[in-house]
């Protein structure tokens, strides 16, 4: 049995890992869980002492020998301060297409609640924005904002990226552009759901009241507060749109993972990985333009049976996940 071990100082960064923390054994490796302000220090000790390997969260601690572990950050290889960039143990949570450092350590949900589709279904939706826009992001958008509309993919697409939206060496330009470009698909696409399905949405986010959508406050998402029970319980059986992390493109990231494992019915828009994650499922819950979503969420408030159904094919689909876990471990421990 190897031990892994987690380490990291803020208590609420275990909320990241989603249910991967609960459980101990995957396969060969026994996972131990010392984040917080105390049991943070005996994983300091433990690297010290060179005592198993450790997964050390945005940076604290820094790890700088892979043979004591890896840091592991919650979004793009991006956002890894300049000093600490080139360690060869840096991985990311999100991988982006446009980025050249895209090494990436994959979570997969587990413990996946087991419940029914609600009576009274709701499209739950949680998300921050922020749409306020430089005149040159403005332009770029009103631009390229038909065909993005048409095919949700095509902002991940780096062939359409560089001939028609922005070809550029400056990786901090196209990303900062990239995530704005996100920001605005994801209003449009809400807005016109809203307009479609009006009380049958529930826009969940502080930022959203101020873009006239009737939104209902969140718990601040990063913060000692955050309510993830509260959380889970509006997610469990309801219809829950995913649009994808701003950051990237990856069908399992710390939203998704945790509509999975609260039991939500998950619908996302098409990601880079989309064959590789979800198999068959893709043509059954994923969409790729408005149209698409629009005619799924149809379906599926028309027919709760067929929603339940959907239910039990996506926990089936991660029936294997402690495995796969335990392979990806793999990948990066025994390189």
């Amino acid at each position: 049995m190897r031990l892994i071990f987690f380490s990291f100082k803020a208590s609420y960064r275990k909320m990241l890992f989603n249910n991967f923390l609960a459980n101990k054994i995957y396969g060969k490796y026994f996972v131990l869980d010392l984040g917080g302000p105390i049991k943070y220090f005996i994983g300091k000790l433990l690297i010290f002492l060179k005592i198993g390997k450790a997964i050390s969260c945005d940076g604290n601690p820094i790890i700088v020998d892979k043979s004591n572990g890896i840091n592991f950050w919650s979004r793009t290889t991006l956002y890894i301060p300049k000093n600490l960039y080139n360690l060869n143990n840096n991985f990311a949570a999100i991988k982006n297409n446009h980025l050249q450092n895209n090494k990436h350590f994959q979570i997969y949900p587990i413990n996946i609640n087991k419940t029914q589709i609600r009576n009274d279904l709701k499209i739950i939706f949680i998300s921050r924005i922020n749409i306020d826009t430089t005149l040159e992001e403005k332009n770029i958008w009103e631009k390229n904002k038909n065909q993005l509309m048409e095919d949700f993919r095509l902002i991940d697409d780096k062939e359409f990226w560089d001939k028609t939206i922005l070809r550029s060496d400056d990786e901090f330009k196209k990303f900062n552009l990239y995530k704005k470009l996100k920001l605005l698909l994801r209003f449009d696409i809400v807005k016109n759901i809203k307009k479609n399905f009006n009380d049958k949405l529930d826009v969940i986010g502080n930022d959203w009241n101020s873009l006239s959508l009737n939104a209902s406050p969140s718990p601040a998402i990063w913060s000692k507060s955050y309510n993830i029970k509260k959380i889970y319980n509006i997610y469990r059986g309801n219809i829950c749109l995913d649009l994808g992390s701003i950051d990237g493109s990856v069908s399992l990231y710390h939203r998704s993972i945790q509509i999975i494992e609260s039991g939500g019915l998950i619908i996302q828009s098409y990601q880079s990985d989309a064959n590789e994650i979800w198999g068959d499922l893709k043509d059954k819950i994923l969409f790729k333009n408005l149209s698409d979503l629009t005619s799924l969420i149809n379906k599926l408030l028309a027919d709760k049976r067929y929603c339940s159904f959907l239910l039990k094919e996506i926990s089936n689909n991660f029936r294997n996940s402690k495995k796969t876990l335990e392979k990806n471990l793999d990948k990066i421990f025994e390189q």
